[in-house]
C-alpha cells in the first residue's frame, strides 16, 4: 500500500463530500486506501460516506473524542508507506499525491511535509509553514509584534515571514490539515497526544518528529485549498478555550525547564489575555449577528454583481441553485472555461478573469467544479487574491456552494 489518507470529520457533510471527490482523484494510479473517522456528526456525514464513497474504510464514534485521538484511530491500522492526515474542509489538487510521495522518495531525511495552502478566499495561509513556538517565539506571536513585523527573522519567526513562500524551505512545524508523513517517522514518533483536543497536536507532533531524528519540510510545488475552521464553528465560544489550552499543554510539556520560566510565565499572561480578549470578541459577533440576523446570514446582498465560471449547462444549474436558495444576485455573465466557447452570456475567458472583475466591479466569483480542475481553480483564485471578491465553488451536481466566512454553505433545499 502506498498511501492511507486519514480524513477526521465533525459536522461538515458537504466539505467533506468535496473533500473525498478530490482524494479520489488525486488517488488514481495509487495504492491508496482512505479512512473517515466520524467523531459523532449529527449533519449525515456518515450516511452521506457510506452512500457515496462506499470504499472508504468509515469509523464512526458515538462521541467527540477529539482530534488527536480520532486520528489515533485509524492510525492503528493504516498500512500505507506513507501517512496523510488531511482535513474534511480541504479540496486538493489532481497531482497532490504523486508529487508528495516524489518529494519524499527524493529527501530521504524527510519525516513529514506541508504543502502551500490558500483559504477560500485564494489567500495564502501563514500557517502553511511555521517555526517551532519557543518561549520567545511564540510571546513575539501572542502579544501582536509578529503581525507588526511580518517580514521580521525575530518578531515573525512563528510564520517564518522572512522567507519566501514560493521556495521550497524546512519548517520545524507542519499543519494537521495537511500533513504528509513516512511511515518509518510515524513508527518512530508514535501516535498524536490525545490531551490536545482540537488545536496543537499538530506542533506537538511536528516537534516531536523532529526529535526522532527527521526533517520537516514546506513544499509549495503542491497546493490545497483549505477553508478553515469549518468543524470549530459548531463549537461557538469552544475553540478559543480549546487553542489558548493547547498552547498552555504544549509549553508546559516542552519547556518548563529553569532558563525558561520567566519567558514561560511571560506566555501564561498573554495566554490569558490573548484569549479572554478573543472571547470578547466573540461574544461581541455573536450578539450583533443574532440582532441582525436577517441581514448578516445573506453572503449575496442584493446588488453585488455576480460571474459563473462554468459552461453553459453549470451555468444555468447555478443561476437556478442560487434562486432556489433565495438569492438575490446581479448577475452579470458567464465565464467561459474553454476556448471557443462564445455564447451570448460569456464575458471572456477564465484566463482574462481579473481584467473581467475589475472592469465589471464583480463582487462574487463562482466556480464550477464539474468542469474544472482543482489545479484550475486554484490558479484562479490565486490570481483574484489581492481582489475583494469572495469566491464560491459549486459542487459537481450543482446542489450546493462552498466558501469562507459566517454561512460558509448554501444548498439549493436547506443545509443541514
Amino acid at each position: 500500500m502506498d498511501l492511507s489518507v486519514i480524513v477526521v470529520s465533525y459536522n461538515v457533510r458537504y466539505f467533506l463530500e468535496q473533500c473525498l471527490h478530490s482524494v479520489f482523484r488525486a488517488s488514481e494510479g495509487i495504492a491508496c486506501e482512505i479512512f473517515v473517522v466520524d467523531n459523532n456528526s449529527g449533519d449525515g456525514s456518515a450516511a452521506m460516506v457510506k452512500t457515496l464513497f462506499p470504499e472508504v474504510k468509515l469509523i464512526t464514534n458515538d462521541k467527540n473524542p477529539g482530534f488527536s485521538s480520532a486520528n489515533n484511530q485509524a492510525l492503528g491500522t493504516a498500512s500505507g508507506r506513507y501517512i496523510l492526515l488531511l482535513n474534511p474542509d480541504t479540496i486538493i489538487e489532481e497531482d497532490t499525491f504523486t508529487g508528495c510521495i516524489r518529494f519524499m522518495e527524493e529527501h530521504r531525511d524527510a519525516g513529514a511535509l506541508g504543502v502551500r495552502m490558500i483559504n477560500g478566499r485564494g489567500r495564502l495561509l501563514p500557517e502553511s509553514k511555521r517555526a517551532l513556538p519557543t518561549p520567545s517565539t511564540a510571546f513575539f506571536k501572542m502579544t501582536g509584534l509578529a503581525r507588526l513585523f511580518p517580514r521580521s527573522a525575530i518578531f515573525n519567526r512563528y510564520y517564518m515571514g522572512y522567507l519566501d513562500d514560493l521556495k521550497t524551505t524546512r519548517a520545524d512545524i507542519i499543519s494537521g490539515a495537511f500533513m504528509f508523513l513516512k511511515r518509518e517517522a510515524v513508527e518512530k514518533t508514535g501516535l498524536l497526544d490525545e490531551r490536545f483536543f482540537m488545536y496543537g497536536e499538530d506542533v506537538d507532533y511536528s516537534y516531536r518528529t523532529q526529535k526522532a531524528g527527521f526533517n520537516n519540510y514546506y513544499f509549495p510545488g503542491v497546493r490545497i485549498i483549505h477553508f478553515k475552521g469549518e468543524s470549530t464553528k459548531k463549537e461557538h465560544l469552544n475553540p478559543v478555550l480549546h487553542f489558548y489550552r493547547a498552547m498552555a499543554i504544549f509549553v508546559k510539556k516542552h519547556f518548563s525547564g529553569g532558563r525558561h520560566k520567566i519567558l514561560v510565565f511571560l506566555i501564561n499572561m498573554a495566554i490569558f489575555f490573548s484569549a479572554g480578549l478573543s472571547m470578547l470578541k466573540k461574544i461581541l459577533r455573536l450578539a450583533i449577528a443574532l440582532l441582525f440576523d436577517g441581514f448578516a446570514e445573506k453572503p449575496f446582498p442584493r446588488g453585488r454583481k455576480t460571474v459563473i465560471v462554468s459552461d453553459k449547462e453549470g451555468f444555468g444549474r447555478i443561476v437556478s441553485l442560487l434562486t432556489a436558495a433565495g438569492r438575490r444576485n446581479e448577475i452579470a455573465g458567464r465565464v467561459a472555461v474553454s476556448s471557443g466557447d462564445d455564447a451570448e452570456e460569456v464575458l471572456g475567458h477564465i484566463s482574462k478573469l481579473r481584467e473581467i472583475v475589475s472592469d465589471k466591479n464583480i463582487r462574487e466569483v463562482i466556480y464550477a467544479r464539474r468542469n474544472m480542475r482543482a489545479s484550475e481553480i486554484i490558479d484562479s483564485m490565486q490570481a483574484l487574491s489581492g481582489s475583494i471578491t469572495d469566491t464560491w465553488i459549486a459542487s459537481s451536481g450543482e446542489e450546493y456552494l462552498l466558501g469562507s466566512g459566517r454561512r460558509s454553505v448554501i444548498c439549493r433545499k436547506n443545509c443541514k
